[in-house]
């Protein structure tokens, strides 16, 4: 996921340095799936390796400062959350994950469709989840607690869970036709997500989401989301819109498994950070 598809560039943007002042500039050009070139409209001096906050004003994503050249800043997209304090909930990063939005009705049909709508994505999942033994990895080094299993009792485990996700894929049809699909760009948070549409939806609007968490086994959520901000984003073939979703009363179980999810996903990308 590049630049162009997080921000409007048309508006130009700013870039900000913890504890530095916000530099005015615009992106030049985009490289790859992760790279552009950012040039500042006065003179800024940024070493390589920093991490750099690129704004447009309504949102923000996180890049490393890969060169300074005489054609600008070459910077690199960075996945995941920026270091810190943050909340649980609060962690996001980009990713590609099998994704489906479908609009069910704007604002003022609201009160009328979500209580029946979170009834059925309620029902729906006690019915599979009274079949599924379990939603976890396997402990291993890198988790918390770590147990010291046997590599019989990590066998028998993994194939409970392959039992699982056989039962999940049978039970669930939006499964199997969402694996049918191509995995999209997101912006993933446990309170919302952000992704690119061909449609524009209107501030308001509910919609019903489902996505597939690449997990062991893989985690399939259905969740309902309130649109809370649309606008375009910079593409020179067709017109798209970056939307972005708040969750509705997401339950517990779903939530924590996003944020499991998140922080191991994360761990993986720092990893291949690393040189």
């Amino acid at each position: 996921m590049n630049i162009d598809t997080m921000l409007n560039l048309n508006a130009g943007v700013h870039a900000h340095v913890s504890g530095g002042n916000n530099v005015p500039g615009e992106v030049t050009g985009v490289l790859g799936e992760d790279q552009f070139v950012f040039s500042p409209q006065s003179a800024w001096e940024v070493s390589d390796g920093t991490l750099v906050r690129i704004s447009d004003g309504q949102d923000s994503i996180l890049a490393k400062v890969v060169e300074t050249t005489d054609k600008g800043i070459r910077m690199c997209v960075e996945c995941y959350a920026t270091p810190g304090n943050e909340r649980r909930q609060d962690v996001r990063i980009y990713d590609k994950i099998y994704f489906r939005s479908e609009f069910l009705c704007h604002a003022d049909r609201k009160a009328e469709m979500l209580p029946a709508t979170l009834e059925r994505i309620r029902s729906n999942k006690l019915i599979i989840d009274s079949f599924l033994k379990g939603k976890y990895g396997y402990p291993g080094a890198d988790e918390v607690p770590y147990t010291r299993e046997s590599p019989y009792s990590q066998a028998i485990w993994e194939i409970n869970r392959k039992l699982d996700l056989l039962i999940h894929m049978y039970l669930v049809e939006d499964f199997g036709e969402l694996m049918k699909t191509s995995p999209r760009d997101v912006n993933i948070s446990a309170s919302g997500i952000r992704f690119i549409s061909g449609d524009s939806y209107e501030k308001g609007d509910l919609l019903e989401i489902n996505l597939i968490l690449p997990m062991v086994p893989l985690l399939f959520i259905r969740l309902v989301g309130n649109v809370i901000r649309v606008k375009p984003v910079t593409s020179y073939e067709t017109r798209r819109y970056a939307v972005a979703v708040r969750f509705v009363q997401i339950d517990p179980e779903s939530k924590d498994d996003i944020i499991r999810y998140l922080f191991r996903r994360q761990r993986e990308l720092l990893r291949k950070r690393q040189p």
